[in-house]
């Protein structure tokens, strides 16, 4: 497994705001995406309805554990953010370039996922941008949102400076 560097244009997205330790967001998070997914049809101008993004304020990955509160953005891309339904909010985040992996398999993934990510930066000499968001990328076709999830299958997206 290994990481390469892609670029994203700007997204505007809207979603679901959750917040707390990253145990309570282990909770949380499964409940916003099933919210989101049951709501989607509320959202105007959806890009893909089988895409969604999870966002974290890079910053928040430098914490340690523990230490404050973590936020995590569940999300779909659309093309216009003007109206959002109650209790979701708009967000855009800017055209940026990121070190990406896929997450494909079992537990074990997630943690060799995370390593290809630390050999990219090292490697590269390149360092996370602390002020941008990290995303998650789920297509339906190869992993649901929804619990249980059984195997991986996503994209972990680290902002590059």
């Amino acid at each position: 497994m290994s990481a390469e560097q892609v670029r994203m244009g700007v997204m505007k997205l809207v979603g679901i705001r959750v917040a707390g330790t990253r145990e309570e967001l282990s909770e949380r998070v499964p409940k916003a995406w099933r919210e989101l997914v049951k709501r989607l049809s509320e959202i105007e101008n959806v890009v893909d309805p089988g895409t969604f993004l999870g966002v974290v304020p890079e910053a928040d990955q430098h914490r340690l554990a523990g230490e404050g509160t973590y936020t995590y953005l569940c999300c779909t891309r659309v093309r216009s953010g003007k109206s959002v339904p109650k209790g979701m909010e708009s967000l855009i985040v800017p055209a940026q370039r990121y070190a990406q992996v896929t997450v494909r398999g079992g537990a074990p993934e997630l943690t060799k996922a995370y390593i290809a990510l630390a050999h990219f930066f090292a490697e590269s000499g390149s360092t996370p941008n602390k002020r941008a968001f990290g995303l998650e990328r789920f297509e339906e076709k190869r992993q649901s949102v929804l619990q249980p999830y059984g195997r991986f299958d996503y994209d972990v997206l680290r902002p590059l400076n």
